[in-house]
């Protein structure tokens, strides 16, 4: 038998070719995401910041997972991940995170860790006294004080207290109020809050205001006509000392005299002071609710002055300081606070009077009240007549 070795290789050769053909691998694809980073930090201002994402394939599918902080808002984009923040007002860093994952669990997650900085603590101070009450009288007025803070950003605000204007410079750190004068039959009252900062981090410092009505007004209460009393009295119509006791009557003119207003919370004019016709301007005690008698100045254009009796043992003497007067808790009365004077204790007052010729007219108090023992002389409120 005759072989035909040409046609058998032949067959060998396509027999080979075609194992090879049929048993080649199928090409490896690695699945998975390049993030532009693995974590990103804010700080307390919030803000926002991207994230890019490169799949592979180009056009392999890839979600967010994890991402539960109510601060933080994080969005899938066009091949990237958009993370918002809030503002943090606390004094405590914040931090959460999320994954990149595959729906179709081709690749592991990608982690992405976000920190947020805190706040510091603001640092407030004020020159008034946090929870303290601060008084304006009836006829309004200005306040002023002094903020000192850590950051620019603080203001100032009134709670039913509208009825304050409020001026304030952050950089010099000065805060004015202004009241109107209250009209009300009623006080007004309110709270004024200095704040800086906010959340945890934030301070604040309050204060109450009141303003009151006129007809509780210190110095108001002051103007009208005043009565001198006194326990005991001790008459001297000429100047000379002697024994005679006297009950003087109320509506003796010498007894009775008026205060009116002045400057403003300043002075008050007192009129017919012993004598008729005086008027001598006292100066007013805000910080008691009376007033100050110069005693010793000129009061008439006849030169009439006003002088304290003191005495000692042997001898009187006349001396010219200011006496203080204050005002009962009623106000109702009123109390001069009569000092002693060159080792002499004061017994009581009067005037002396020069004419246009330089000649003494009178000399002496019309009253020296209470000698021995010595009591205090007290002007007492005349209520208004109620026919009138």
């Amino acid at each position: 038998m005759r072989i035909c070795f040409k046609g058998l290789l032949c067959a060998i050769l396509l027999s080979v070719l075609g194992f090879t053909a049929c048993s080649e691998p199928e090409p490896i694809v690695v699945y998975g995401v390049t993030l532009e980073t693995n974590s990103v930090v804010f700080d307390s201002a919030g803000g926002q910041k991207i994230i890019s994402v490169l799949p592979f394939p180009e056009d392999e599918e890839w979600k967010i997972e994890g991402s539960t902080a109510s601060w933080a808002d994080v969005r899938e984009g066009d091949k990237a991940v958009w993370v918002a923040v809030e503002e943090n007002t606390s004094t405590e860093v914040r931090t959460t995170s999320f994954s990149i994952v595959s729906p179709e669990g081709r690749f592991e997650p990608r982690v992405v860790e976000v920190c947020q900085e805190a706040t510091p603590k603001v640092s407030l101070s004020t020159s008034v006294s946090n929870g303290a009450s601060y008084n304006f009288d009836s006829e309004g007025g200005q306040m002023s004080f002094t903020v000192i803070c850590s950051t620019d950003e603080w203001s100032v605000r009134c709670e039913g207290a509208e009825w304050i204007a409020i001026d304030y410079d952050t950089t010099s750190g000065r805060v004015t109020l202004t009241a109107e004068r209250n009209t009300a039959d009623s006080m007004r009252e309110g709270f004024i809050f200095v704040e800086a900062g906010k959340g945890e981090s934030g301070e604040s410092v309050h204060f109450y205001v009141v303003q009151d009505t006129r007809a509780n007004n210190p110095y108001y209460k002051l103007v009208g006509e005043w009565e001198i009393t006194a326990s005991k009295w001790f008459y001297s119509p000429n100047g000379s000392l002697n024994s005679l006791d006297y009950a003087p009557s109320p509506t003796d003119y010498y007894l009775v005299f008026s205060l009116e207003e002045g400057v403003y919370g300043e002075s008050l004019v007192m009129k017919d002071f012993l004598y008729p016709g005086t008027e001598l301007e006292v100066r007013y005690d805000s910080s008691t609710g009376g007033f100050v008698i110069p005693f010793g100045w000129t009061v008439l254009s006849y030169d009439v002055f006003f002088y304290i009796t003191v005495v000692n043992e042997r001898q009187f003497s006349y001396a010219s300081l200011e006496v203080d007067v204050l005002p009962s808790a009623e106000g109702e009365s009123l109390t001069p606070q009569m000092p002693g004077v060159d080792g002499f204790q004061w017994v009581g007052f009067g005037l002396w009077t020069y004419d246009d010729n330089g000649n003494m007219v009178a000399l002496g108090s019309t009253y020296r009240p209470t000698m021995f023992p010595m009591g205090d002389i007290v002007f007492r409120k005349q209520l208004i007549n109620e026919e009138e």
